[in-house]
């Protein structure tokens, strides 16, 4: 049992130990602060939430519409026509589209039949607006009900002087007319597919940590037989060739498990394949930038990445810190993207060209950052089969070395 414990006592001692019962406690501080202060206060602001109220039977449907305006204490945007709301709602600049249909109005008058209002939804979102919208139409629906009773029953007495009770008895009648008309734009029908551009994210970037922290550690062992510079292209040549197998195999597996795009399975693929190219190099500056060190700036840009892509609750409803903060990260990019990929939208250009832009300048400033450290021994003069002859230096201290050329 000594032994043992005099064993335990050299794996203390042995940096790398240290250094992974810190990355360990990191991990709970990073992600209990980031995701605990980002999903703080969610439920009271859903209200942040945008839906669109399209008024169809003009003039006569406007104390309506503006009725359901003030009572539904959501961001409401104005649109004055559907093809318009479509667009905002493909677009993920509403969530829901209230439409009063033409001659909504005449047709509460008439007793004899039900007064139809329509919703449409857009399921190309994460599962937690699919959910806050089923429960606004059928708000908008019980409110529109009481607006039509109050009509009806004020008609009523207008013309025939019917007493309060029988009024009242004809409320009753009158308090269910109003049916809803549920339209899913983009439906899903299968709750694993909403969960993809999580999926993205998370295994993505877990790859692109530990991927970097490697190639940290062979670049810092090499740092003694090659110039910066070329350990620099080495490893983003690594990068780009791990990011090709890695998105081939995770386009794969989707494929296997069902997940498809109606863009076909190549433009599934290179997307990814672009999503993993910018999350490397993000995770590679970091290591860059800060040595070993970078890898728990990586540990706290992991929940980061999760909470601001609005990959699992919509950005509008997140604290202003966060919203901004995710147009400046790849992750925002890679979400939009796969959602309009997998769930259905209007294309992915925009996310393309964003993530093309951020994984450029991530490559950049890690040139950057190679640039302004000192040289290495390899750029001394001294030819590369003379160093790797030479007598190698012998590691001292119980951290390891942040890569310093």
């Amino acid at each position: 049992m000594k032994s043992v414990f005099k064993t335990s006592l050299l794996f203390l001692k042995n940096g790398a130990t240290v250094v992974g019962l810190i990355t360990a406690v990191l991990f709970q501080v990073f992600f209990n602060t980031i995701w605990l202060s980002g999903y703080d206060q969610v439920n009271a602001r859903m209200n942040q939430l945008a839906v669109t109220i399209v008024n169809e039977d003009g003039a006569a449907a406007e104390p309506v519409a503006k009725s359901l305006a003030t009572g539904l204490h959501f961001e409401i945007k104005p649109s004055s026509t559907m093809e318009e709301a479509r667009q905002m709602l493909t677009d993920r600049d509403v969530y829901m589209i209230i439409e009063i249909p033409s001659g909504f109005m005449q047709q509460a008058g008439d007793l004899s039949g039900p007064v139809a209002v329509k919703y449409v939804m857009n399921e190309s979102n994460v599962a937690t607006v699919k959910s806050v919208m089923q429960t606004v139409s059928a708000q908008v629906t019980a409110t529109l009900n009481r607006e039509v009773q109050q009509n009806s029953i004020r008609g009523v007495l207008n013309q025939s002087g019917m007493a309060a009770d029988q009024a009242n008895t004809m409320a009753v009648g009158l308090s269910s007319r109003v049916e809803a008309e549920v339209e899913r734009l983009n439906p899903v029908n299968n709750f694993a597919f909403s969960m993809v551009p999580m999926l993205i994210v998370t295994a993505t970037f877990t790859g692109a940590m530990l991927l970097g922290m490697n190639l940290q550690k062979v670049s810092g062992e090499l740092s003694s037989r090659v110039g910066k510079w070329e350990r620099f292209w080495a490893r983003n040549i690594i990068n780009v060739g791990a990011a090709f197998i890695v998105s081939l195999v995770g386009a794969g597996m989707m494929h296997v498990m069902g997940v498809s795009s109606a863009d076909g399975w190549w433009i599934l693929w290179l997307f990814q394949l672009l999503i993993t190219l910018s999350f490397l190099f993000v995770a590679q500056l970091s290591l860059l930038l800060l040595g070993n060190a970078g890898a728990w700036l990586n540990s706290a840009l992991l929940p980061l990445l999760m909470l601001s892509s609005g990959a699992t609750i919509p950005r509008d409803v997140m604290p202003d810190f966060y919203q901004q903060i995710g147009h400046y990260l790849p992750a925002t990019y890679a979400v939009e993207g796969m959602m309009n990929l997998v769930l259905g939208g209007d294309g992915i250009s925009h996310d393309v060209l964003l993530l093309v832009v951020i994984g450029a300048a991530t490559l950049v400033l890690g040139a950057v950052c190679t640039w302004i450290k000192r040289s290495g021994p390899a750029q001394s003069g001294i030819p590369l089969e003379s160093k790797s002859a030479a007598t190698p230096v012998p590691l001292t201290g119980n951290l390891p070395s942040p890569d310093r050329g």
